[in-house]
């Protein structure tokens, strides 16, 4: 068998070899999605590559494509190089993190070796500097070696760092010995005319056994990983469990803290509105008394001094009797339990109750209730409506000047209720109930006579609405009047 025949078979099947080995790694890193293995594949890449090529030079009888051939060794010879030089730090994990100068090196590396194809590649191309091609081309051999002793060194100082790096180091060997006989078989080569089919058999032999190890190790080097990362996995997620644990039992002593106390914070609720229920109910009778037998002794004085004074001591009796009214409606709207119980009421019947309620109220300062009745029926808590009708009256009247008058009013549609209560007395800011929720009390406003006002009932009033699914609006205009409208559902739809 001539020489050229021999180079033939070694090329061919060494080159399928390495091809056969770089599609397998290349599906790997496909299916498997792990950078080392891509790295790998460039490195066989670029040795089947670099061994395609010298069958070319070998065997082919075209000068051109022999030129080509050659100046296109150095691209290729540095694409294994630099898939070397990835696949070692990828395999040791050299990163800023843990090893800053290895990393920085190898860096160094990585943009020299990716730099010089270029160069070569436009020296050939343009400038075409026969001396700097030489160049170039003992650089990259010097880079190639370089690589080699570089990744050497990187398996010898990490040796103890991880368990499978002391592998690396093993099968490392044959690839050592394989670029340090072809780089010097390459130097030689230059100034020598030797046969190199020994050398390159030894060196296709070599590179072969070392892919071979260095697929096992990438095997086992990726079970180690998937092995690690699950260890890892199943140790956060014990300890996440055992924090959800730590946190579920403090959570549960909380709920429990809180439940205690809300517990307790409604027995005490309870309690003081049932005791604040019981005193305005105690209170209220005795003042109610009061007021009757000033009225009796009013009745048997004529005019003086005296009849003038349990006037006035009438009205403050009067006043304290119309602020008990409203705490106690207030308590039983507190109170728990408290349901709505809402039906037909009929307003005709309500608003003439209402007028002769307040007659006597009314005619101390000769004003008129006028009743305007369009609508006869509204489906709410009649107890409620009768509370909100007497606050809303009780304070027309207090804040209406003498012989003025009041107009009761309802009037509905197919879908809305609308109950007005309207004077034409002092008037009001209409912001009541924003003043009324932002402060810490209500405010203290005197009637037309000297009457006290707190603003207190217009929150019972705006409360009892609520509750009955209602609305409240205030039209009011400082010495000109006050008018409330309130508005509720129509019955027909309710029902």
């Amino acid at each position: 068998m001539d020489v050229i025949n021999f180079r033939y078979l070694i090329t061919v099947v060494f080159a399928s070899i390495f091809g056969v080995f770089g599609i397998y790694h290349l599906i790997s890193y496909l299916v498997l999605r792990h950078k080392i293995l891509f790295y790998y594949f460039i490195l066989i890449f670029g040795l089947t590559l670099h061994w395609s090529l010298s069958l070319i030079i070998k065997c082919s009888y075209n000068d051109l494509v022999i030129r080509i051939a050659d100046k296109a060794t150095l691209t290729t010879a540095m694409i294994s190089t630099f898939g070397l030089l990835m696949f070692t730090k990828s395999y040791l994990n050299i990163t800023p993190n843990n090893y800053l100068t290895l990393s920085k090196t190898y860096k160094v590396f990585g943009v020299i070796i990716i730099g010089l194809p270029i160069l070569h590649i436009s020296n050939n191309v343009i400038t075409k500097i026969e001396w700097l091609n030489s160049s170039l081309i003992m650089f990259a051999a010097l880079m190639a070696l370089s690589t080699t002793l570089l990744s050497l060194f990187s398996g010898i100082r990490l040796y103890k760092v991880e368990k499978f790096n002391k592998y690396y180091l093993y099968c490392y060997t044959p690839y050592l010995i394989a670029s340090i006989v072809y780089v010097v078989s390459w130097f030689t080569q230059k100034y020598f005319n030797f046969d190199g089919d020994f050398v390159i058999l030894m060196t296709s032999i070599l590179v072969t056994f070392q892919l071979i190890l260095f697929s096992i190790l990438i095997s086992y080097k990726y079970k180690f990983i998937e092995e690690n990362t699950i260890k890892i996995q199943v140790d956060a997620n014990k300890k996440l469990i055992t924090e959800v644990e730590k946190q579920t039992k403090h959570l549960k002593v909380a709920k429990e803290e809180l439940e205690f106390k809300n517990e307790e914070l409604e027995k005490v609720n309870k309690l003081k509105n049932k005791l604040f229920s019981l005193l305005a109910h105690d209170v209220r009778g005795p003042l109610n008394n009061i007021g009757i037998i000033i009225e009796m002794i009013e009745s048997q004085l004529v005019e003086s001094e005296l009849k003038e004074i349990t006037k006035k001591l009438k009205n403050e009796v009067s006043d304290r009797i119309s602020m008990v009214n409203v705490l106690l409606d207030w308590s039983y709207r507190q109170l728990d339990g408290v349901t709505l119980d809402k039906k037909i009421c009929n307003l005709d019947t309500l608003f003439h109750l209402l007028q002769k309620e307040f007659k006597r109220m009314a005619d101390e300062k000769s004003i008129e209730i006028e009743l305007s009745i369009s609508c006869t029926e509204l489906f709410v808590d009649e107890n409620m409506l009768k509370v909100i009708l007497r606050n809303l009256i009780s304070n027309a009247i207090k804040f209406s000047e003498k012989g003025q008058k009041i107009i009761l009013s309802s009037k509905c549609t197919t879908e809305i209720v609308e109950i007005g209560v309207k004077d034409f007395g002092l008037g009001m800011k209409t912001d009541w109930q924003n003043s009324s929720e932002i402060n810490s009390g209500p405010k203290v406003r005197q009637g037309t006579t000297g009457e006290k006002g707190t603003g207190f009932g217009l929150m019972i009033v705006k409360d009892f609405v609520e509750m009955n699914d209602g609305e409240i609006q205030c039209i009011s205009e400082i010495n000109k009047g006050t008018e409330f409208i309130l508005r509720f559902k129509n019955s027909v739809d309710v029902l």
